[in-house]
C-alpha cells in the first residue's frame, strides 16, 4: 500500500480500513466527505463503469488527517485494481491502478468440533476459505453426515493484503476424512473440481443470455493499456447485438435491481443461489422491476445502448459474493469426465496432491492461521516515514 505524501500538511494523520458497506455507492462516499462529483468526470466510459462495481464485501483504507480531512482512499474494485481517490492543492483527483498484494500457498489441518464452515471460520480465520471449502466439497459430500472429529485438509493458495486475505482463495486440494473414508476433491488445470475418478462436481454453468452469441469484448481482471499507458479492466463480456434484441435471464433467481446505474445505463441485476448475481448492462428497455423471480431463458429486457457505449451490445457481468468473475466459465454446460491425455494428466496431478495430503498428515503440519485484527495505524515499515514528513 502506497499513499502520496503532501508536504504541506503537517499535522497527524492515521489510516483506518474497513468493509464497505453493502449499497454504497461511490457517488454517496463522495457526499459523505463534501467532495464534488466533478471529480468522475475524469474517468473515461470503462473506468467510470468499474467504479460501479464495488463490492460491498471488500476492505477499503482511508488516510484521514487529525481534523477529519479525508487525504486519500484504497478503494478495491474486483481482485486485481483498485480506486485511487486522492486530494491535490487544487481538489480531489481519482485514478484507476493495480492492488498490490503478495500470493503465497498454505495448509489447513483441523478436526471438526461443530462444523467444517465454522471450524475453519474460527481457527483459520479466513472465512472466504470455510465459504469455498463448502462450495466444493458439497457435491461430493453430504455434510449432515460430518461428526465430531472428523478431520479437514486443505491446501490452497490465497492472495495477500496488508498480511489480509484478498479475494476468494484458490483451493488446489481438499480432504474430508468422515466415517473413516477420505473424500478428495482435485482442482485441476482446466480451473473445474474433480473427484478421484476423474468426474467433474462443480457443474454450476448457466444458459446463455443472448439466443446467439457474438463477443466483441472478453472478461479481463487487469492489463496495461499499451496505447492509453495506463491499467484497464473489463469484468464481463460484451456481447454484439442489434438493437431490440430479447435478452435473457442466464438463470433462475430475484430481480434485485432494475434502472438506471451510471455508466451502465439502464441496468438489470438478478440474484441467484449460492452467492451469485448476474448483471444485465446498456439496455434499451427493462422489461422487469425489482423484486420480480425470473426463471432461466425468461426474456428480462432488450438490447440498447444507454449509458456510455459506443453502440448497440450486452454486457453481462457476474458476480460471486460481490466479486467479479469470467462469465464465460458459466455458460456452457458439461457433463463429460475426462478422457484420454486430459484423463492422464489428472491422474498425474492427483496422484503429487494425495502425497502432499498424506504428508501434511503425517507430519500434522500445523494450519496458517490469519490476523483477525479488524483495526491498523500506519504500517510499523511506513510509520518513520509519516513521521519524518510531520503526519
Amino acid at each position: 500500500m502506497l499513499f502520496l505524501v503532501f508536504s504541506t500538511f503537517t499535522f497527524a494523520a492515521k489510516v483506518q480500513y474497513s468493509m464497505w458497506e453493502k449499497g454504497l455507492g461511490l457517488e454517496q462516499y463522495l457526499e459523505k466527505h463534501n467532495i464534488s462529483q466533478d471529480v468522475l468526470k475524469s474517468l473515461d466510459k470503462d473506468d467510470e463503469k468499474l467504479i460501479h462495481e464495488v463490492g460491498y464485501s471488500y476492505r477499503y483504507f482511508e488516510l484521514i488527517a487529525s481534523n477529519g480531512v479525508l487525504l486519500q482512499t484504497l478503494l478495491p474494485i474486483g481482485d486485481e485494481l483498485q480506486a485511487h481517490l486522492y486530494r491535490t492543492h487544487t481538489g480531489y483527483k481519482i485514478e484507476i491502478i493495480p492492488i498490490s498484494y503478495q500470493q503465497d500457498t498454505h495448509i489447513a489441518l483441523l478436526e471438526v468440533d461443530k462444523s467444517p464452515h465454522t471450524d475453519i471460520s474460527n481457527k483459520i480465520k479466513n472465512k472466504r476459505l470455510a465459504g469455498e471449502f463448502t462450495r466444493v466439497l458439497k457435491h461430493s459430500v453430504d455434510f449432515r453426515g460430518i461428526q465430531k472429529k472428523d478431520k479437514i485438509a486443505i491446501v490452497y493458495d490465497q492472495k495477500m493484503r496488508l498480511g489480509q486475505p484478498l479475494s476468494i482463495p484458490d483451493i488446489k486440494v481438499a480432504m474430508l476424512e468422515s466415517h473413516g473414508h477420505k473424500n478428495y476433491v482435485f482442482k485441476h488445470t482446466d480451473g473445474k473440481y474433480y473427484n478421484e475418478k476423474g468426474n467433474v462436481l462443480v457443474q454450476k454453468y448457466m444458459q446463455k443470455p443472448l439466443k446467439h452469441v457474438r463477443i466483441t469484448s472478453p472478461f479481463t481482471n487487469r492489463r496495461f493499456h499499451p496505447v492509453l499507458k495506463r491499467w484497464k479492466a473489463h469484468h464481463g463480456t460484451d456481447f454484439g447485438a442489434r438493437r431490440g434484441t430479447p435478452i435473457l435471464a442466464a438463470a433462475d433467481g430475484e430481480v434485485i435491481f432494475s434502472g438506471w446505474k451510471g455508466g451502465y445505463g439502464k441496468v438489470i441485476k438478478i440474484q441467484h443461489k449460492d452467492g451469485y448475481v448476474t448483471l444485465y448492462a446498456h439496455q434499451s428497455r427493462l422489461k422487469v422491476n425489482k423484486g420480480t423471480s425470473v426463471k432461466a431463458g425468461q426474456i428480462i429486457g432488450y438490447v440498447g445502448s444507454t449509458g456510455r457505449s459506443t453502440g448497440p451490445h450486452l454486457h453481462f457481468g457476474l458476480y460471486k459474493n460481490g466479486r467479479a468473475i469470467d462469465p464465460m466459465r458459466m455458460v456452457k454446460f458439461s457433463t463429460e469426465g475426462l478422457t484420454g491425455k486430459g484423463k492422464k494428466a489428472f491422474l498425474n496431478r492427483k496422484t503429487k496432491y494425495t502425497q502432499i495430503i498424506n504428508k501434511i498428515f503425517e507430519d500434522n503440519i500445523p494450519s496458517y492461521v490469519w490476523n483477525s485484527v479488524d483495526t491498523v495505524s500506519v504500517v510499523p515499515s511506513m510509520k518513520k516515514y509519516y513521521q519524518n514528513r510531520g503526519w
